[in-house]
């Protein structure tokens, strides 16, 4: 970048995607250098002078990095990276300690700290450089990591994250000032025969243009979220009578009513809509969500294309999930429940390596239900205990057998839910199902995704520890839908990293999803950690994730889950090559 083009300051250095470097350091000619160094490799340079300085700085300016002195006059560097990255804003912008100090405690401190790199005086100015790149890529990784954990991907609206944190806002501030506030349920018509009778994609597209139409059809201030599938749901705010939000929500429903532009096809879809409000209909995120879920049923019911306020004696919806309920307490002792085996295969070798244990449901009347309609809820009501118990014991009971006909598989994988980690005593249960099936623990893997360790930080490491050092691998799942950064990575005993399907299903197409999959790729080999790629139907997507030192993969490209005798078949009694 020549001078002319030097962008002016921070706001500019955004604008042109140039990386924001913080120089602090309390000799002003080494910060001069260290200036000159860094804009040689096209960086917008800031400058402190010392650690209080720094922060100041940095609370202005919110570089991209920071190069941190160690010893400097008011508040030295350790001080200033551990104030940095205690506030919420700052905990993950990466830290690099420059430093004429090199004993073995100062480096510790530096870690210690949170920095993220450590490098002495004098420089070497080539490792400096290096160094910087590569922290700069793995924060910009991480970026649009976090990112993607609380935007959906598809439409770019937030998702049920952000949401319940926008909702949880809302709340207070109804609280604090004694207001109403609206919520808005909205599931889009018939989209399921659009999405069955022309594909994905043509649904994706019906997605993003409903998207376009609710935006241009609320105010700036209004928050609109995708939960998934067909669903949105909208905060109104400032909005106190009645009439103003029927007036809105008509507006909303008059916006979907005209045709829509498909490919080459003209559809027509429409949306039904729940409307619940704080507080006459709950208090709290979970019950006004479940109601204005309730009302928009109860629209679906009259018709469609239409709204309907919640009331109390909307009860179509809670009986038929007070009978799945019942249904699920009764089905473990009916012998209801059985478990699929999916295959994993090492990408390498091109051979199965080991299978994950799936729940599924086998309704007398429903037939086969899918595990997202009934976990959400053994979840919540606490069902999921008693049934992850009789997962485990069901899929390592089978591991075993399988073991003993000599069956040359190397991995067994358990999901294990939130609750479950929680309530349950994992490894006295695992201790126990284990010498009861005579199996190495090494040959066991749990599964957890992001949200399980999040919620109680020290008891989740504690019991992962103890897990780990029974010999039990530990895998993240989901890697990339929630905010789990390299804190998380470092800061557990994780052995195995399983990159989500939703970062697969469109390489090569999608350019974002295939930078951030070699970066997950990265930052694993970094670490020394497994790497698993979920969702894989093709050979690109095979040989893409080969390229980039993915170790396993699974998918539909090698079997949808099955059940035991079928897996026994097709992947045991059989070569299994790919």
């Amino acid at each position: 970048m020549t001078e002319a083009t030097w962008p002016e300051n921070r706001q500019d250095a955004h604008k042109q995607h140039t990386p924001v470097v913080l120089v602090v350091d309390d000799d002003p000619s080494l910060r001069l250098i260290l200036r000159h160094s860094m804009e040689q490799d096209n960086y917008y340079v800031i400058e402190a002078s010392n650690g209080l300085e720094a922060i100041q700085t940095t609370v202005r300016q919110q570089p991209d990095i920071i190069l941190m002195d160690a010893v400097m006059p008011e508040m030295d560097g350790f001080r200033a990276t551990s104030e940095l990255l205690a506030m919420r804003e700052y905990e993950n912008t990466p830290i690099l300690i420059i430093t004429s100090l090199d004993d073995d405690q100062s480096v510790a401190q530096a870690f210690s700290c949170g920095a993220v790199d450590y490098i002495t005086k004098p420089i070497n100015w080539s490792v400096l450089k290096h160094r910087v790149r590569r922290l700069l890529y793995t924060a910009e990784a991480e970026r649009k990591i976090r990112h993607l954990a609380y935007h959906d991907t598809l439409t770019g609206l937030p998702n049920r994250l952000l949401f319940m944190d926008r909702m949880d806002q809302a709340i207070s501030r109804a609280f604090r000032a004694n207001e109403k506030f609206t919520l808005l349920f909205i599931d889009i018509d018939h989209f399921k025969v659009i999405n069955d009778s022309m594909g994905h994609e043509a649904g994706d597209q019906l997605l993003t243009s409903v998207t376009q139409r609710l935006q241009h059809a609320l105010r700036r201030s209004d928050t609109i979220a995708r939960l998934g599938g067909d669903e949105f749901t909208v905060i109104l705010e400032n909005i106190s009578e009645l009439d103003d939000v029927m007036a809105v929500t008509q507006n909303l429903l008059d916006s979907l009513s005209g045709p829509l532009q498909i490919g080459e096809r003209e559809v027509q879809v429409g949306a039904s809509i729940g409307i619940a409000i704080f507080p006459e209909d709950g208090t709290n995120f979970g019950t006004l969500l479940k109601h204005a879920d309730t009302a928009m049923y109860r629209a679906k019911e009259q018709g469609r294309n239409k709204f309907e306020f919640y009331k109390a004696e909307m009860s179509s919806a809670a009986m038929y999930r007070l009978e799945l309920e019942n249904s699920l307490r009764k089905a473990i002792d009916k012998g209801e429940f059985v478990v699929y085996y999916q295959p994993k295969y090492e990408l390498k070798t091109r051979t199965c390596w080991g299978m994950e244990a799936l729940v599924r449901w086998q309704h007398p009347e429903e037939g086969l239900i899918s595990p997202d309609d009934f976990i959400p809820l053994a979840e919540e009501t606490g069902i999921i205990v008693k049934l992850g118990r009789w997962v485990i014991e069901t899929a390592c009971e089978q591991f075993s057998e399988w073991k003993k006909q000599g069956y040359k598989i190397h991995n067994l994988a358990i999901n294990i839910s939130a609750r479950q980690f929680s309530e349950q005593n994992l490894p006295r249960l695992f201790e126990t199902v284990l010498k009861e099936n005579g199996l190495d623990a090494r040959d066991i893997e749990i599964e957890l995704t992001e949200n399980t360790l999040v919620e109680n930080h020290d008891k989740a490491k504690a019991i992962l520890n103890e897990l780990h050092e029974m010999g039990l691998r530990i895998a993240l799942d989901d890697f990339g839908t929630g905010y789990a950064s390299m804190a998380y990575l470092k800061d557990f005993p994780i052995d195995t990293v399983k990159i989500d399907r939703s970062f697969i299903t469109d390489i090569p197409n999608n350019v974002e999803d295939m930078a951030i999959v070699r970066a997950i790729s990265s930052l694993t080999k970094a670490l020394d950690l497994c790497l698993i790629a979920e969702g894989a139907e093709n050979d690109t997507q095979i040989e893409f994730l080969k390229d980039i030192g993915c170790e396993q993969g699974q998918g539909f490209y090698w079997s949808k889950p099955v059940p035991a005798e079928v897996f026994e078949v097709e992947f045991l009694r059989k070569p299994n090559y790919f």
